[in-house]
């Protein structure tokens, strides 16, 4: 079990620029897809990954330091820290069971497809860290290892459903045909985007707006150009956050770069993910006749949309602002903050077909839920890190926005403690 947990975390350490190709090699070659096609659709997958890492990785570096200083300037105190995604994640791979559960969610899929209860082929093996973190935080709710088991299990379920039932909607807003994403940090907030959207447009004002990115483009001209827009925001950013002149200029083009070069990447790692999925596709509607399967991949694809980019750093300082207000919050969200809103916008902007207002309305609501759930969730998350050899640093308490957004997770985990023994 251990060469199988450590096998995991070196194909997952090694990144998604490498990790995403060597899937979808072993994939391919178990369902024969023609070696040649198999070979450049992995390595322009990965050469994708790469861009789009390399860009929002320098544009959170560039911005992170601004988003620090507008936390003292908010004059934000809180007593959880924010240790970001990666670490909330090695620790889920620490658990234990991690490798079980692997299997068991595994295991799930394939019954599903052969019983015909889903059509989702979940081939991201990375976010199975989702269902291993459900049944990590239930298991500490409860105290049962099966209970945990049960819990890892009912979220993959849920999570496979919620994919079939999103599919639809996601191939439309972002053009990916066939291809789903069954990651529950995503996923778990689709149900809520839907009602929102529905409410919206029962709303006087509101339901008559249109403000996707083209429309905007329209309206506005130049200045609604993703490249304008990512510089006014980026001079916003360097002034809030006390830089000088050379400050600001650097954040506003980073900000600018990564509104216009991202959906560029994306392009590209398109070029190589969306003749792999049509292959794999292929040969299982042909093994299947009428299956009709979809590629499940993770969330994460949806920052390359110019509506995701721009609700996710229209989220910076609000974020900031509602860690301040919010009664009963105690993160203190930095490390996730430039980033994490750009998956929280996936279904808000699928559902109001790239409506920034809409979405970034949506995301503010769910931005709030998320904090206070961060907040609940230290304890537990805490614990976990400290298993996973994290060191604290002086910190009494750790948690993350990443945590926050495991919705269904958090509502299991109320259920499993109902049954603490």
């Amino acid at each position: 079990m251990k060469l199988v947990i450590d096998a995991l975390n070196w194909i997952c350490g090694l990144g998604p620029m490498c990790m995403m190709p060597i899937i979808m090699f072993i994939i391919g070659l178990c369902l024969r897809v023609k070696i040649g096609t198999l070979a450049k659709c992995s390595i322009t997958t990965g050469v994708g990954f790469l861009g789009v890492n390399l860009i929002i990785n320098n544009f959170i570096g560039t911005v992170g330091p601004s988003v620090t200083s507008m936390v003292h300037l908010f004059g934000l105190h809180t007593d959880i820290m924010d240790v970001g995604w990666p670490a909330r994640a090695a620790a889920t791979w620490a658990y234990p069971l991690a490798a079980v559960i692997v299997f068991v969610v595994l295991g799930i899929n394939i019954l599903m497809l052969v019983l015909k209860w889903t059509k989702c082929v979940m081939v991201d093996f990375w976010s199975y860290n989702h269902f291993i973190f459900t049944a990590a935080i239930c298991y500490y709710a409860s105290g049962s290892v099966i209970i945990g088991l049960i819990a890892g299990a009912i979220d993959a379920i849920l999570v496979f459903k919620l994919a079939d039932w999103t599919q639809p909607v996601v191939e439309e807003a972002f053009g990916l045909p066939g291809v789903s994403f069954p990651t529950s940090n995503s996923i778990s907030w689709a149900p809520l985007a839907y009602l929102l959207n529905k409410l919206y447009d029962h709303i006087p004002g509101l339901n008559k707006l249109n403000a996707d990115p083209e429309t905007i483009q329209k309206k506005f001209g130049v200045l609604g150009e993703p490249l304008m827009i990512g510089t006014i925001l980026g001079v916003v950013f360097g002034i809030l956050g006390g830089n000088d002149v050379a400050g600001v200029l650097k954040v506003a083009m980073f900000t600018a770069g990564t509104m216009v070069l991202t959906p560029k990447m994306m392009q590209i790692l398109m070029e190589g993910l969306i003749p792999f999925a049509d292959a794999v596709k292929e040969l299982l509607n042909k093994k299947f006749a009428g299956s009709n399967f979809h590629i499940g991949i993770d969330a994460a694809l949806t920052i390359a949309n110019p509506s995701c980019i721009a609700v996710g750093i229209l989220m910076v300082p609000a974020t900031i602002v509602l860690a301040a207000i919010l009664p009963y919050n105690r993160l203190l969200p930095i490390s996730d903050i430039a980033y994490m809103a750009m998956w929280l916008s996936a279904y808000p902007v699928a559902f109001s077909k790239g409506n920034v207002v809409r979405s970034f309305i949506s995301c503010v609501i769910f931005t709030g839920i998320m904090l206070w759930i961060a907040s609940v969730l230290a304890p537990v998350h805490t614990a976990l890190a400290v298993t996973g050899g994290y060191k604290l640093a002086g910190a009494s308490l750790v948690s993350t926005e990443d945590a926050g957004t495991h919705l269904l997770s958090y509502l299991l985990n109320l259920v499993a403690g109902l049954f603490h023994h």
